[in-house]
């Protein structure tokens, strides 16, 4: 395989693993505004293998739009079954915002409690706050008009 046939790649999603389905749609939903898409639950063959094995696992998946991003949330439930490979991989999700302080005060007033209060690095201001699983969602301010990692290193077009 060359990189020539990798060239039509485009994102198609991300999918975030929790515990407690309800629990995590009121944090994405509820503080982050997620447009939910679809709502389904999984079972069988093609999804065990999707895990990577482990016979029998059940899930429910929703699918939403945050900041135009699909996410899924993916829920194994209390009658997870040991799977072959980790989940381990997902740092964090990243949500570029124009008004870090006001996002900051509406996270807090949401009743979230941030890990920290915004810092800066190299003029990219930032905060981070954990999902109900512990999955680090971080809000982030760009320089000038940029809302990207790729418009602040190559430029707005």
């Amino acid at each position: 395989m060359t990189a020539e046939s990798l060239r039509d790649l485009r994102f198609s999603h991300l999918v975030v693993g929790v515990t407690d389905m309800d629990r995590a749609l009121e944090f994405y939903r509820g503080l982050l505004g997620m447009d939910v898409v679809f709502d389904q639950t999984m079972a069988g063959e093609p999804f065990d293998h999707a895990l990577g094995g482990g016979e029998g696992n059940q899930g429910r998946v929703v699918g939403g739009l945050i900041g135009g991003v699909m996410i899924e949330l993916l829920s194994l439930g209390a009658e997870r079954r040991p799977v072959k490979r980790s989940f381990v991989g997902n740092q964090n999700i990243s949500l570029s915002v124009t008004d870090l302080d006001d996002i900051y005060r509406q996270v807090q007033a949401a009743g979230f409690t941030p890990d920290q209060a915004p810092f800066d690095i190299a003029g990219v201001r930032m905060f981070f706050v954990k999902d109900p699983d512990g999955t680090a969602v971080e809000f982030i301010e760009y320089p000038g008009t940029a809302r990207t990692s790729e418009e602040l290193h190559r430029g707005v077009p």
